[in-house]
C-alpha cells in the first residue's frame, strides 16, 4: 500500500478565525488556477505535504502521479445538513505542492485524482481518494488520503479447451458500449480492448454509457467448430474498482451440438496496488538540484533539511566514510569543514565548507544522505560533487593494451580540454627515464568529467595531467602498471640429472621446459643433446648458466637417427621406435599482451644447417594443454609457427585443437659467435585480437628441421635469459 499523508503544523494561533474571511475572499474562484501562497501569521495553520509514489504494478513506465491533481476545499457547515465546499488550493501534479501551505484554522477536504483517465487501457490505471481534516489551534494534524483504482476492471481467461478448439486463432473484444458492435470495436469508434491471451484491462465508462459489452471470435480448422466461433454478451452496470472475469470454455452438449459457455465472476476491491502520499523529511540543495552534479568552486555547498516531525538524525556517506552530524535531534561529531545549524527542531542547514570539499580527491564524488525524524519518517538522497583535477589512469586492460585517462574540469571558460601523458620504464631501484609528453584530446563523458583512451603496456610508469586551456592548474598524477608475467627458469639456472637424461628444472622443482634428452639418451648419457654451460656467460647477466643445444646422431654400430639440440616449453612424451612423441606447449596465463620475445644467443651452424627460435600464443579450444608432435609421422603432426590452426592430424580437419593467435619466428642462418640480444616481434592475427592465449609454445633448436631428423651434426646454439617484452 502507498499513502498520501497531509500534515498540518500550527503556528502561534492567538485567534483561529481572524484570517478566515480574508482567506475565503482571496481564494474564491480559484478552482481552475494556481493560487499565490498566503503568508504565515496569526490564525493560520501550516500544512506540510510530501508526495512519494512508486511505479504502479501495471507498467514500469507509467507513473500515475505525473498526471495527478490535488484539491483542497474549505468546508462550511450551515443550518441543518447544509454544507458548503469552497476550493482554496489546486495543484497539478501533486508533486508541485509547496513545502509550506498556510491555511486558516477550520475544516478541510483533500481530494487526489491520479492517472491519465484513459477510457480503455491495459496499463494506465486511474485513481481517486479523498479525506477530511479539522485543523485546530496549536495542534498538529495528520490525515491519510488513500487513493484506489476507479476503473472498471475486466479480466479475460481463455480455457485450454478454447485454445485447442480454435486452432487458427481467437480473440475477445471488450467495449465501453451498451451493445457490442464489431465494426465499431475494430475501427476504434468506441473505447475497446482486444484480448488475444489471458490479460486484465481497465475501463472508464464515457458519459452516458452504463454497460460494457464483449464479442468473442474464433477460427478453427474444424468446420463444425468454426461455425460456433462467434459469441457476444453484455456486462450490465459495472461498478468502478470492481473486477469482472470472463472465462471462455468450449464444450459439446448432450445432443452433439456445439456451444460456448461464458462465466462472469464479480470481485470487490481486488486490486492491491493503491498508492500512497507520505510526508517524509526533505533535503534540498541551496541553489542547486540533486539531479545535477555540483561543481565545487571554493564556496560553501549548503543543503536545507526539514521535516513535518522534529528531526532526529542526519548523516551522509562518501567513499568509505560515514559522517553523522545529528543524533537524538542534536548536532553530533566534530568534522573538519562540516557545519550543521538548526533553525528549529523541524529545520536545519548543513554546510559543506571548502576545507571539507577540497580534502576530497579530484573526481566526481557521490554523497549519500539519510535524514530521519522522530515520527519514523526517513528520506534518502544522493548528490554528486565535482572536484577539479587530474583523476588518473583507470580501466586498464593490459591484454588489450588500453587504459583510460580521466580528469575533472569545472571552469566554465574551459575549451579544448586535453590530456598530456608520458611513459617511463619502471626499472626497480632506478630513476625512471621519461619519454616526451604526448597530447590526446579529451571527451566529456558526463558533467565536468573528461576522459581519453590511450595505449597502456605492462611494467611501465605513467605521468598524466588534464589541461583546460585556461588555468592548467590541475596537477600531475602518476600510475604504475603491473609487470607482465615471465616464464620460470628462463635464465636456465636450474638443472638436474635423473638417470642418464639432464632436465632443465630443479630436482624438486616444477617442470616447465623440456628437451629431447630422454629420447636421445636411450643410447647413453653421452647423448644429452641439451645441457647447461658455465664457461661463457653473457654480458650483464646475474646468473651463471646458459642452455647449450648441440645436434648429435646417437647410434649403435653406426645405426641411429639425428637428434637436434633443442629446448622447448613442454616435455618429452615417450620413445616410439626410432622416434618419439613430444608434448609442445603448456598452460600459461598471461596478464598482459607481449609485444616480443627477447633472447640472448650464440649460434654456430654445421654445414648448411640453420637454427630456429619461435614463439606461439595458442588458444586451445578443445581444452588440451599441449600439442603432440610424433617424430615418426612429422607430416601429420608438425606445424609451422605461422600456421593458423593446430590439428591432432593435419590430414583430418575434424581433429582441430585450436588456433595460433600470435606468433614470432627467428631463423638463424649465419654464425654468431658473440652473445647477441635479439627481440623477436610477435604478430597477432586480427581475427583473434579479442581472445586470450591459454597455451604457450616457445622452441629453440640448433637444427630447424630436427623433427624430420634433418640437420647437421655439430650445430651448436647457446641460449640465455628468454623473456617477454611488454
Amino acid at each position: 500500500m502507498r499513502y498520501m499523508i497531509l500534515a498540518f503544523r500550527k503556528k502561534m494561533l492567538a485567534s483561529a478565525c481572524i484570517l478566515l474571511a480574508a482567506v475565503t475572499a482571496a481564494l474564491s474562484g480559484c478552482a481552475e488556477k494556481e493560487l499565490a501562497e498566503i503568508s504565515a501569521g496569526e490564525g493560520t495553520g501550516n500544512l506540510k505535504l510530501q508526495v512519494a509514489m512508486p511505479q504502479t504494478k501495471a507498467s514500469e513506465e507509467y507513473d500515475a502521479l505525473k498526471y495527478s491533481i490535488v484539491r483542497i476545499y474549505s468546508i462550511t457547515r450551515g443550518a441543518g445538513d447544509e454544507v458548503t465546499e469552497n476550493l482554496v488550493r489546486r495543484y497539478k501534479p501533486a508533486s508541485s505542492v509547496p513545502e509550506n501551505l498556510y491555511l486558516a484554522a477550520g475544516e478541510y477536504k483533500i481530494t487526489v485524482e491520479a492517472g491519465k483517465g484513459t477510457e480503455a487501457t491495459f496499463t494506465e490505471k486511474t485513481y481517486y481518494g479523498e479525506s477530511t481534516v479539522t485543523l485546530e489551534a496549536n495542534k498538529d494534524k495528520t490525515v491519510t488520503v488513500e487513493c484506489k483504482v476507479t476503473n472498471v476492471v475486466v479480466k479475460v481467461v481463455f480455457d485450454e479447451t478454447v485454445k485447442a478448439a480454435f486452432d487458427e486463432g481467437f480473440r475477445t473484444y471488450v467495449s465501453a458500449a451498451g451493445e457490442f458492435d464489431r465494426t465499431a470495436a475494430e475501427d476504434g469508434t468506441v473505447p475497446t480492448l482486444e484480448y488475444t491471451s489471458d490479460a486484465t484491462g481497465f475501463f472508464i465508462l464515457p458519459e452516458g454509457v452504463t454497460n460494457l459489452s464483449w464479442g468473442f471470435y474464433g477460427d478453427s480448422s474444424d468446420e463444425a467448430i468454426d461455425a460456433k466461433g462467434e459469441s457476444t454478451g453484455v456486462i450490465e452496470s459495472p461498478g468502478p474498482g470492481v473486477q469482472y472475469t470472463l472465462t471462455y470454455k468450449y464444450s459439446k452438449d448432450a445432443d452433439g451440438f456445439l456451444n460456448m459457455s461464458v462465466q462472469v465472476r464479480e470481485y470487490d476491491e481486488v486490486l492491491d496496488d493503491s498508492f500512497v502520499f507520505s510526508p517524509q523529511p526533505t533535503i534540498a540543495g541551496d541553489g542547486f538540484s540533486f539531479d545535477e552534479t555540483v561543481a565545487f568552486s571554493g564556496e560553501d555547498i549548503s543543503l536545507d533539511i526539514g521535516g513535518v516531525n522534529p528531526l532526529s538524525e542526519i548523516s551522509f556517506r562518501t567513499g568509505e566514510t560515514t559522517y553523522t552530524v545529528m543524533t537524538g535531534g542534536q548536532p553530533s561529531g566534530i568534522w573538519t569543514g562540516i557545519e550543521l545549524s538548526r533553525t528549529d527542531e523541524y529545520n536545519a542547514v548543513l554546510n559543506l565548507k571548502p576545507d571539507f570539499v577540497s580534502s576530497l580527491a579530484a573526481g566526481i564524488h557521490t554523497l549519500d544522505f539519510v535524514v530521519r525524524d522522530n515520527g519514523g519518517g526517513e528520506t534518502s538522497a544522493t548528490m554528486k560533487v565535482a572536484v577539479k583535477g587530474t583523476v588518473g589512469l583507470s580501466s586498464v586492460d593490459l591484454w588489450m593494451c588500453s587504459g583510460k585517462l580521466s580528469g575533472v574540469v569545472t571552469d566554465p571558460a574551459a575549451s579544448g580540454v586535453k590530456f598530456l601523458y608520458r611513459v617511463a620504464e619502471n626499472a626497480e631501484g632506478a630513476e625512471p627515464e621519461w619519454g616526451e609528453w604526448t597530447e590526446v584530446p579529451a571527451t566529456l563523458q558526463e558533467s565536468y568529467l573528461y576522459t581519453a583512451e590511450i595505449e597502456v603496456n605492462a611494467g611501465k610508469e605513467y605521468e598524466m595531467q588534464v589541461s583546460d586551456g585556461v588555468s592548467g592548474d590541475y596537477g600531475i598524477v602518476s600510475a604504475v602498471t603491473e609487470a607482465g608475467v615471465q616464464m620460470p627458469n628462463a635464465g636456465f639456472e636450474e638443472w638436474h640429472q635423473n638417470g642418464d637424461p639432464w632436465y632443465p628444472y630443479a630436482a624438486d622443482g616444477t617442470p616447465f621446459w623440456g628437451t629431447g634428452n630422454p629420447g636421445a639418451t636411450t643410447l647413453g648419457a653421452s647423448y644429452n643433446i641439451t645441457t647447461y654451460d658455465e664457461s661463457d656467460k653473457r654480458p650483464g647477466t646475474s646468473g651463471n648458466r646458459s642452455a647449450r643445444l648441440k645436434t648429435m646422431k646417437p647410434s649403435i654400430i653406426g645405426i641411429g637417427k639425428l637428434a637436434a639440440g633443442n629446448i622447448f616449453v613442454g616435455e618429452f612424451g615417450e620413445v616410439d621406435g626410432m622416434g618419439g612423441t613430444v608434448h609442445m606447449g603448456r598452460k600459461f596465463e598471461f596478464n598482459a599482451r607481449p609485444k616480443a620475445l627477447r633472447v640472448w644467443y650464440k649460434y654456430t651452424p654445421a654445414g648448411t644447417d640453420k637454427g630456429r627460435i619461435y614463439v606461439c600464443l595458442v588458444n586451445m579450444t578443445n581444452g588440451a594443454s599441449y600439442h603432440v608432435v610424433n617424430t615418426n609421422s612429422p607430416g601429420a603432426t608438425t606445424f609451422l609457427p605461422d600456421d593458423e590452426f593446430l590439428y591432432t592430424d593435419k590430414n583430418d580437419v575434424s581433429t582441430l585443437e585450436g588456433h595460433i593467435i600470435g606468433y614470432g619466428d627467428l631463423m638463424l642462418e649465419t654464425s654468431v659467435t658473440e652473445w647477441t640480444m635479439v627481440e623477436i616481434p610477435i604478430t597477432y592475427r586480427d581475427a583473434y585480437m579479442s581472445e586470450k592465449s591459454n597455451v604457450l609454445m616457445v622452441t629453440a633448436s640448433a637444427s630447424w628441421r630436427g623433427d624430420y631428423f634433418e640437420g647437421e651434426v655439430g650445430s651448436l646454439m647457446y641460449l640465455d635469459d628468454v623473456e617477454f617484452v611488454y
